[in-house]
């Protein structure tokens, strides 16, 4: 198996999802498209994982390469049925190329928060093996207003509704974090002004309650990662007439 993964900032990689691939045997390519790498060719790959990322969904202005993936997701989900998994703003990407819209709510969540799945996540092969509520950890403010056409949601936060959807038959997005591991908080941080925004949300001591809040559910975060990744990587493998929608 080969995955293409489409990353949007150096900081906010593949986190524990690389050990993951790396030890199962699977081949992965990266395209750093905030670097200046161009979209893949699809034709080599048997999944597409899509990242979070800074940006905003539709800041076409400063990233005009946005407007490519977001057409490059389309083919990938509509046209070649390919397995796809979208997370934070990858999940957005994912709403935005197949017809739903996002929305900019004026409020952030961010930190460790509960997901609680509903009946059909309970039910979706992705989440075979997770509990009706679990952690997941967030940063974002823009997220999925309006489901694509023929989409499921699968899971909601307080606030937000649409934690998680499944946007086609072999398809996910989820709004959480799936990816974090012990250094995730302190690489999100590390660019200039990254701090003093978490302040701005969580107060003078934000950094160390963030990470604190990550410490805490570390093990959990990671097995219920461990689990949703083998589940996708399952539904992936099979023939796509054999997966339900």
């Amino acid at each position: 198996m080969k995955i293409s993964v489409l990353q949007h900032a150096g900081f906010e990689h593949a986190g524990i999802l690389r050990d993951f691939m790396r030890a199962d045997g699977i081949a992965f390519d990266v395209a750093a498209l905030d670097d200046g790498d161009a979209v893949p060719m699809l034709d080599p790959y048997d999944a597409l994982i899509v990242l979070g990322g800074p940006m905003g969904p539709l800041d076409y202005d400063a990233h005009p390469w946005l407007a490519d993936e977001t057409a490059l997701i389309r083919e990938a989900i509509v046209a070649r049925a390919l397995p796809t998994l979208g997370i934070c703003l990858g999940h957005q990407l994912m709403a935005q190329a197949l017809g739903g819209t996002l929305a900019l709510p004026g409020h952030t969540e961010v930190g460790v928060v509960e997901i609680t799945l509903n009946e059909a996540g309970r039910r979706d092969p992705l989440f075979a093996g997770w509990e009706s509520t679990s952690p997941g950890l967030q940063w974002h403010e823009w997220q999925v207003k309006e489901l694509p056409p023929g989409a499921v949601p699968l899971a909601h936060s307080t606030a937000c509704q649409i934690q998680a959807m499944r946007a086609a038959p072999r398809a996910w997005g989820v709004q959480f974090h799936i990816e974090v591991y012990d250094g995730t908080i302190n690489e999100w941080l590390a660019p200039e002004g990254h701090e003093l925004e978490l302040q701005r949300i969580m107060g003078p001591d934000a950094r160390n309650d963030f990470g604190s809040q990550a410490a805490q559910n570390m093990a959990r975060l990671n097995r219920d990662a461990r689990r949703l990744f083998d589940n996708f990587i399952a539904l992936a493998r099979r023939p796509a007439e054999a997966v339900e929608a």
